[in-house]
């Protein structure tokens, strides 16, 4: 369940996702393009979401719009965030920026292994070593949220 919610994407907005593909010469995850189907950002009520790997916790703020943002919100459709941070470090072309946590880093999947992690941006240069791996799949990423903190 997602609060907050932009306008629903639907079956004609395809083209629209088949257009940002070829624009942005990638390849969207289905897992991703599914659930955005269905639910158009929004801030996630499980919002926390641990990993067991990086023994990370990551404490979602929202997930970003894919194509309609509701007026009056200043929030960047996921296109806009991906050719924003692709300016800002060559590394972050391999990377999709689709919610990101109270700290405004980005929770990304990877457009080649379609795994989910977490890049903090506030380490200076985004390196390799700024990218901590969060699931191994989008679909996994969404089933794993949680309502509580592992701190509760």
């Amino acid at each position: 369940m997602f609060d907050r919610t932009h306008v629903p994407i639907t079956k004609d907005d395809i083209d629209h996702i088949d257009h940002i593909e070829s624009k942005l010469n990638i390849i969207l995850p289905e897992m991703l393009v599914r659930h955005y189907l269905e639910i158009n950002g929004g801030s996630p009520e499980k919002s926390y979401f641990y990993s067991e790997e990086s023994d990370k916790e990551t404490h979602i703020q929202l997930f970003s719009p894919f194509k309609y943002v509701n007026p009056g919100m200043r929030i960047k459709t996921i296109e806009d965030r991906y050719e924003l941070y692709k300016q800002k470090a060559s590394i972050m072309t391999d990377y999709l920026p689709f919610a990101n946590d109270f700290g405004a880093n980005p929770i990304c999947v990877n457009l080649k292994t379609g795994e989910v992690c977490i890049i903090y941006m506030d380490l200076g240069e985004i390196t390799s070593e700024s990218i901590i791996f969060l699931s191994d799949n989008f679909d996994n990423f969404i089933a794993e949220l949680s309502e509580n903190s592992v701190d509760d």
